[in-house]
C-alpha cells in the first residue's frame, strides 16, 4: 500500500496495522511492547543451576521478540551442556571470564567478548576462573523464560549465595526440558570438565 504525505499532514487515518501518524508511541502500543526502564537490582530473579539470573526483559514485555537476563556466575557455576531447538542465543561477557563450549570446541571468553549460538548447537558456559563472572544472555525469540519460571526457584535475597544444585533441581530440569525444546547432553569429554 502506498501512503501519500497529504494523508499524514491531515491526520487522515491510513489503513495500516499500526497508527503511525500519531508517532512511534502509538506504533509500539499497537504491537504490544512498551519501553522499559529497569533500575539495577529491581528485575525479577531466579537461581539457575549455581547462578543468579536477573530477568531483564521477558517475552511478555518484548512481544516475544527476545528474552534477556543477566547471569551472575560464581566460581564453578554454569549450566550443563545443552541444546535449544527453538531459540538462538547470545552471550556478552561483562565481567570475569567464562569457559564456553560451542559444539566440539571450547573458548575462554573474557569481559567484552561476544558469543552467538545458533539453535541446534550444543553449548555451555562455566566459570572456571577466580571470582564472579557476569554476562548478558539473550534468546531470540522469547519463550525459554517459561522454563526458567517453571524450574528455577525465585530469588528472595539477591545478596545470598545461590543454593546448591540438588537432585531435585536436576530432575525438574530434565522433566521440563522437552516441553521447551531443550535437551541436556553429556559433556563432550565424558564429564572430566
Amino acid at each position: 500500500m502506498e501512503l501519500n504525505i497529504t494523508e499524514f499532514r491531515t491526520e487522515k487515518k491510513p489503513t495500516l496495522g499500526a497508527p503511525l501518524y500519531t508517532g512511534y508511541e502509538a506504533a509500539i502500543a499497537a504491537h504490544g511492547a512498551k519501553p522499559i526502564f529497569r533500575p539495577a537490582g529491581t528485575a525479577p530473579a531466579v537461581y539457575g543451576p549455581g547462578d543468579l539470573y536477573s530477568l531483564l526483559v521477558r517475552g511478555k514485555e518484548s512481544n516475544n521478540a527476545f528474552f534477556q537476563f543477566e547471569a551472575v556466575v560464581p566460581e564453578g557455576g554454569g549450566p550443563p551442556p545443552h541444546v535449544h531447538s527453538r531459540e538462538d542465543e547470545t552471550f556478552y561477557v561483562v565481567r570475569g571470564s567464562l569457559e564456553i563450549l560451542l559444539g566440539d570446541s571450547t573458548h575462554l571468553a573474557k569481559a567484552g567478548d561476544f558469543v552467538y549460538i545458533p539453535r541446534g548447537t550444543v553449548h555451555q558456559f562455566k566459570n572456571v576462573g577466580s571470582g564472579v563472572a557476569v554476562q548478558l544472555v539473550t534468546f531470540s525469540p522469547a519463550g525459554i523464560e517459561k522454563f526458567f519460571k517453571e524450574v528455577f526457584p525465585a530469588v528472595k535475597d539477591p545478596k545470598a549465595a545461590p543454593p546448591p544444585i540438588t537432585d531435585e533441581l536436576i530432575r525438574k530440569m530434565n522433566d521440563a526440558a522437552p516441553k521447551y525444546g531443550l535437551k541436556f547432553v553429556p559433556p563432550p569429554d565424558g564429564g572430566k570438565r
